[in-house]
């Protein structure tokens, strides 16, 4: 487009009255499509939109004569200034106008409204929310400028000098629409696509399939099928890489199933990792929501039931949970050499007490 644009522009340049009519035009369809192009790189769309008819339709995109009309009002104001005020007072103005073209920019390519895009307080508003972005967009305007400046002393071959014009315009236009996209969470802006929006796609598809799996693997248990529920369980696990969140997540899933024996055993691997892993508080948590749920429930090991059951009595505040788990350790791991210590633990003192029903915190 660039090229072709470029093309054009310098026939139009050698063309007489007939080449004024189609450098306006031509001007004309590249402010549109550096709008367009604006508006896809701020909704964080990565390819760059093709030139089609409906954007160089004259009555649906007027931002770019909009943008016109602002720059001649702001530079007729400036000049009025310079004619009635001190120069000083007109040079300021004429710089701090120069400064606040990009935001005007910015705010009238976002809702295409004027009168906002020359309004002092959202331009202000503007130029803070993107913040040292903004100084680091008006270093790109200034090193094209300067850049375009040198080359223009060189002389080159003309379509070559307008297609480094117009990509500067166009790269203006994205570096624009980049800072805002970079910035859109501090500005409020609603994208297309954005990390963020294709994480939670990608989070809402896995939680359907996870739950598809899950249901699966009831329907399967209901049906008497043990074997192929537990394996459908196993392998999700596996294909996920047995993370501790999926066994969160699965834990409490099957917890309100009617065979407990699924939410055991998927507790007992789970606890066993977190202790790997010395979350011991999280295993804690995890135990004592599955004696809430069923009270019958003893960790399939007499030592992680022993190391819950010290961790419950000593600085994990809940006693009940260890009064529980020591209740009936000796019938729960008969014949396991850590019976006597259990017995130990549960007569010390401070130790003693109702037992809760639940293994519920006290």
């Amino acid at each position: 487009m660039v090229v072709v644009f470029a093309v054009l522009l310098a026939l139009a340049a050698n063309a007489g009255l007939f080449g004024i009519a189609l450098g306006v035009i031509v001007t004309s369809w590249l402010f549109k499509y550096a709008y367009v192009l604006f508006d896809h790189v701020v909704r964080g769309v990565d390819e760059p939109p093709v030139l089609d008819l409906n954007m160089v339709n004259p009555f649906n995109e007027q931002r770019p004569l909009a943008q016109l009309i602002i720059l001649g009002i702001v530079g007729g104001s400036v000049a009025l200034a310079a004619y009635r005020l001190p120069v000083a007072v007109a040079v300021v103005l004429g710089v701090v106008a120069t400064l606040l073209i990009p935001a005007s920019v910015a705010i009238l390519g976002l809702e295409g409204n004027p009168l906002k895009a020359v309004y002092p307080v959202a331009l202000v508003r503007m130029v803070a929310g993107l913040g040292v972005l903004y100084i680091q967009i008006l270093g790109v305007i200034a090193g094209y400028a300067i850049a375009l400046g040198l080359l223009g002393k060189l002389h080159l071959w003309l379509p070559l000098e307008l297609a480094l014009s117009l990509f500067a315009v166009l790269s203006i236009f994205s570096g624009l629409g980049g800072a805002l996209y970079e910035r859109r969470h501090e500005l409020g802006l609603e994208t297309w696509h954005s990390p963020e929006r294709t994480a939670e796609k990608e989070r809402t598809v896995t939680l359907r399939q996870s739950q598809d799996t899950v249901t699966e693997a009831y329907g399967l248990l209901r049906v008497g099928a043990h074997g192929k529920a537990w394996a459908l369980l196993e392998n999700w696990l596996t294909s996920r890489g047995n993370t501790l969140e999926d066994y969160r997540w699965l834990c409490e899933s099957v917890a309100s199933w009617p065979d407990a024996r699924y939410a055991n055993r998927l507790t007992d691997e789970f606890v066993d990792r977190l202790l790997v892993h010395k979350r011991t508080g999280e295993a804690l948590d995890v135990v004592t929501k599955r004696l809430r749920v069923d009270a019958s429930y003893r960790p399939k090991s007499a030592a992680t039931a022993l190391q819950i059951a010290r961790l419950a009595a000593h600085g994990g505040g809940a006693p009940g949970v260890a009064r529980t788990l020591l209740r009936d350790f000796a019938t729960a791991y008969a014949g396991s050499p850590l019976v006597e210590t259990a017995t130990a633990l549960a007569q010390r003192p401070g130790d003693s007490g109702p037992t809760s029903a639940t293994g519920a915190r006290e």
